[in-house]
């Protein structure tokens, strides 16, 4: 009889439906790798789906530098429209606006390219005073989230098209029967950095064009070295066997890039992997890591002062 197949440390590349919950990943990933700890590398909102990298085992140690990664999405904008949550799970504010030529936008663009101040969504997962801005908004608090310094990379059009918009009770209706009016709808691509909303970069476009924008559609397709293409579905995941999901994980050194690499003696990785002080040959300080003679990841530990610090092991101590 053979053993169980247990799905190693690494990056589990998810793919999340639009509507459903970030958790909702991570619980069907839990299914499958039993008691190792699981968590995600940064949520998304309800209504965006895409790239969502999930932590498995020791690699929860590593998932600060995915979350510092480069993200790319696809969004949607639709001008002509303000909404309290910058998306279209808020109320409308005001009435609707005409929508400016497919011109005028392409050249509001460049203006949002590098590094942004930016206000995130007052329905946002930010913290504010020790409580979630969106249980805030929820309960009717009045209160203005500051800016912060966002970076984005490029933002590219992709395409446009027309729709109808009518007001109901607050709510906006899309090419729905009755009275309405037309508006423009942009689909853009953005690469962008860690902590940049995409629900505020549209609503600030819409802003300086003067006629207000909100989020229609989001996607993210990258997250660092992680594509869509690489990504297994929620209900894919739901159905999957531990030796299926073990061919997907993706080694944890994958997410180090450009860190440097270091080869350790065997006392010396007996060292490293046991917490204990070992020399240092490295004439570069910051993030190093650390590989065995066999090329097995041991881990990272900064360098500065002549010494390595703040090490996070992946092997275990023997």
């Amino acid at each position: 009889m053979s053993s169980p197949v247990e799905v190693p440390s690494g990056f589990l590349v998810t793919a999340k439906p639009i509507g459903s919950r970030s958790t909702a990943l991570v619980q069907a990933a839990r299914g499958c790798v039993g008691r190792r700890k699981v968590g995600h590398c940064g949520t998304l909102d309800p209504l965006a789906g895409g790239v969502l990298p999930l932590a498995i085992g020791h690699a929860t140690r590593l998932s600060e530098h995915v979350l510092r990664a480069p993200k790319t999405y696809i969004a949607a904008v639709l001008l002509g429209v303000r909404t309290t949550t910058d998306d279209l799970e808020g109320d409308v504010m005001g009435p609707l606006q005409s929508s400016p030529d497919p011109a005028e936008f392409l050249d509001v663009l460049p203006h949002f390219v590098g590094a942004l101040r930016q206000r995130p969504p007052a329905a946002s997962a930010v913290q504010v005073e020790g409580r979630r801005a969106y249980a805030r908004a929820r309960a009717g608090e009045d209160f203005t989230l500051p800016e912060r310094e966002v970076e984005v990379h490029a933002i590219t059009a992709l395409a446009q098209a027309r729709v109808t918009l009518a007001v109901r009770d607050d709510r906006l209706l899309l090419d729905c029967d009755g009275p309405s009016q037309p508006a423009l709808v942009v689909a853009v691509e953005v690469r962008c950095g860690r902590g940049t909303f995409i629900r505020s970069l549209a609503r600030d476009i819409g802003e300086t064009l003067g006629c207000g924008a909100t989020l229609l559609a989001l996607v993210r397709t990258a997250v660092g070295p992680f594509t869509l293409a690489d990504a297994i579905g929620l209900a894919a995941l739901r159905r999957a066997s531990p030796p299926e999901v073990a061919e997907l994980v993706h080694a944890p050194d994958v997410v180090l890039g450009e860190v440097p690499a270091c080869l350790l003696a065997a006392v010396d990785r007996d060292d490293f992997v046991n917490g204990r002080h070992f020399g240092s040959r490295s004439e570069q300080s910051g993030l190093h890591r650390f590989y065995d003679a066999d090329g097995a990841f041991l881990g990272v530990a900064e360098h500065a002062d002549g010494e390595w610090r703040k090490r996070r092991v992946m092997q275990a101590a023997a």
